[in-house]
């Protein structure tokens, strides 16, 4: 039974995983097993990788196993060795390339199934999952739970590997075609279960009253067994990395397109970096590795990305302290996969031989964006928190000011571990209950800190105000939404001609949610909310007066500030991308906090701030070529300038990728560094102790 320990495994002191690495993956079919593993290992050389992950075992073994569960390659014997995995293990320790074990324990053949039923999948309705004759299988019976550990000896045993990963590593609840079978009934899991959960019955779909406690029970089980596995390779003390999605030493992440997940689904251009921000932030002894997928997704594995949106993979990935990978289908040159990762090569290339940089390479963000979860948002309401979020990321990226992605599920260990204490400024995004972490928030605050919240942060599940630091003394539910909101504003400017129906600017539209306060008493409201008024024909379409309800409030709670608006300034920019909107908040972050590092360029330019040692690294991303699905060609963007806060005026500036030196200048406080033209990404490297001659 899964426990509700903390199954977090960080990389040991010294590993050779705290070094950058670049992985290209070659994910195989059965007939790549005959492929010539020194032209693949040309082709990685080639493309700046010093890392290989190729299938080893799970589904299909490349190698000759003994183990009666495994499912030999039918077609190794077309190699002289009979054996692929340890051919190209052989061949890459001669040419230092790294070796990561691919294994997916996801399913099995009709025979391991019919010999062992007591391993599968089994539906809410009794029936097996079977996909192309293979048979799902499920995390809590005992193939993974004990025989996978039987192939990992086999394969560790046999072969100088340096790391292994397990691909599909979840509940099988949907198959390739999307199709959602739900929570799996096993006897294993209808045992789990109900030790974890205290005797609940397994949810029959997603609308149960126990489909939660499934999740939970999914996460812990997920959890401990990645902690299992971890354990049990670290014990044969041989430095063998281990990379799996969540706990693990190196964490998995994936850039891809997913076309089939939401039809008709908008792209977040963002997915990449702000996924690797939040695992850098919360685990910095931990390594992440992002899979970049170089075709448009799993149904369309011969179609090929479009080569910036790759680029953007990789490139979102390095700056924000990941190690990219790059993933295309088959043997390397069998599929035209090419085009695909043309623009990669060159990104791949950079960070090998910038390794110095990137070894020592730290997120050096001051203000950090919470990222809402399922577990934390409101019932139903999930959705909304996340646009709440995207829309404020969106506005800090576009007025370039740098922060950290942390996700809320981590607030609490954080603040435990002294990780919260580098940022001046956390922003809670429509948050909803913070549980435990509330303790964390306060404590930030009362320190020091300055907190920002909007919508219904820190509102427990029955409306009770969770955070001691909050200015307000209890909530009014529910909160004004849809209809209620419509033809609804507020604004910032004191309207001393309101009853004339005359305003002053700023007249900002309100969508989503505004969520009403009684106050506490000494607290500095600023602005009010202009309450619905008729919106039909034009002849009656006035009447908007003021309220008591405030654009936002600001308190203070101990050595801390916090400032709360109530309402949902981030999914009004997402809505209506009015540029008003995004500075109406920029302007009430900057009224909170100085960002130290700040830019003049066009907004759609994205600056990640991080350090080396002594030396300031800036990222800057050019995000003009992002399209409704994908990117496409950017265009170069000049004439910027780099503002810096407490450098000194005679420091040294490069640009990495123009390989140039650049001239900077003092402005009073200010370090002011002119930039070159930005093509797809550019590095900006100030050393303070290097001056300029």
């Amino acid at each position: 039974m899964p426990k509700n320990s903390n199954t977090e495994r960080g990389l040991p002191e010294g590993s050779r995983w705290r070094a950058p690495f670049n992985i290209v993956q070659t994910n195989l079919q059965e007939i790549d097993v005959d492929m010539d593993v020194e032209s693949a290992l040309d082709a990685i050389k080639d493309y700046g990788g010093d890392t290989w992950l190729l299938n080893a075992g799970g589904i299909m073994s490349f190698y000759p196993t003994d183990l009666p569960f495994q499912t030999r390659n039918p077609l190794l014997a077309r190699r002289p060795s009979g054996d692929l995995l340890g051919d190209a293990v052989t061949a890459a320790k001669r040419r230092g390339v790294k070796v990561i074990a691919r294994f997916d324990m996801s399913k099995v053949s009709a025979r391991i199934a019919g010999e062992h039923p007591e391993w599968l999948y089994y539906s809410p309705n009794g029936g097996p999952q079977v996909y192309n004759t293979l048979f799902s299988t499920c995390p809590s019976g005992e193939y993974y739970q004990a025989r996978a550990f039987d192939v990992i000896d086999e394969v560790l045993d046999r072969y100088e590997v340096d790391a292994i990963f397990f691909n599909w590593f979840n509940f099988n609840e949907r198959d390739y075609d999307e199709v959602t079978h739900g929570a799996c009934h096993c006897a294993a899991c209808q045992k789990g279960f109900a030790e974890f959960s205290g005797g609940l019955e397994l949810p029959s779909d997603m609308k149960s009253d126990t489909f939660g406690p499934w999740r939970a029970y999914v996460g812990a089980t997920l959890a401990e067994l990645t902690a299992r596995i971890v354990d049990h390779v670290s014990a044969r003390e041989r430095d063998v990395g281990v990379v799996l999605r969540s706990g693990a030493p190196i964490v998995y992440l994936e850039g891809n397109n997913a076309y089939r997940a939401m039809p008709g689904k908008e792209l977040w251009p963002h997915a990449t970096a702000e996924a690797v921000s939040a695992h850098v932030s919360s685990r910095p002894d931990a390594a992440v590795m992002v899979n970049s997928v170089a075709f448009i997704d799993a149904t369309y594995r011969m179609g090929s990305e479009q080569p910036e949106h790759f680029a953007q993979y990789l490139v979102q990935a390095l700056a924000r302290g990941g190690n990219p990978s790059a993933y295309s289908f088959g043997a390397p040159g069998r599929l035209p996969m090419q085009w695909s990762i043309s623009q990669g090569r060159e990104i791949m290339r950079f960070r090998r031989a910038n390794a110095t940089l990137y070894r020592d390479l730290k997120p050096a963000a001051t203000i950090a964006l919470v990222r809402p979860s399922m577990a934390t948002a409101e019932h139903g309401a999930y959705w909304d928190a996340l646009e709440e979020f995207r829309g404020l990321y969106a506005s800090l990226l576009e007025a370039h000011v740098p922060f950290d992605v942390v996700p809320i599920d981590e607030l609490q260990r954080m603040g435990e571990r002294g990780l919260l204490t580098r940022y001046e400024l956390l922003i809670l995004p429509d948050a909803g209950t913070l549980g435990e972490s509330a303790a964390q928030v306060d404590d930030f605050v009362y320190q020091g800190g300055k907190l920002l919240t909007t919508g219904s942060s820190g509102l427990s599940r029955s409306g009770a105000l969770e955070l001691s630091c909050a200015p307000a003394l209890h909530a009014l539910t529910p909160a004004l939404s849809d209809t209620e909101l419509r033809s609804t504003y507020v604004t910032s400017a004191t309207q001393p001609r309101i009853d004339e129906f005359r305003y002053e600017a700023p007249i900002i539209p309100v969508y989503g949610r505004y969520q009403r306060y009684i106050w506490k008493p000494g607290t500095d409201k600023t602005g009010f909310l202009l309450p619905k008024a008729p919106f039909g024909p034009p002849e009656i379409a006035y009447g908007h007066r003021g309220s008591a309800d405030p654009d936002h409030v600001r308190g203070r709670f101990g050595a801390g500030e916090v400032v709360h608006i109530p309402w949902t300034i981030g999914r009004t920019y997402r809505e209506f991308g009015k540029s008003d909107v995004r500075d109406h908040f920029s302007g009430i972050l900057q009224s909170l906090v100085s960002p130290r590092i700040t830019a003049d360029m066009h907004d759609a330019v994205e600056v990640i701030a991080g350090a080396a040692g002594e030396k300031a690294v800036v990222h800057l991303i050019n995000h003009t070529g992002a399209r409704r699905r994908s990117y496409g060609p950017h265009v170069p963007i000049s004439g910027g300038h780099l503002r810096l806060i407490g450098l000194a005026a005679d420091a040294r500036v490069d640009a990495m990728v123009a390989g140039i030196q650049l001239e900077a200048r003092s402005e009073g406080a200010e370090f002011v560094v002119e930039l070159p033209t930005i093509q797809l990404f550019e590095v900006i490297v100030i050393d303070s102790t290097a001056s300029l001659p």
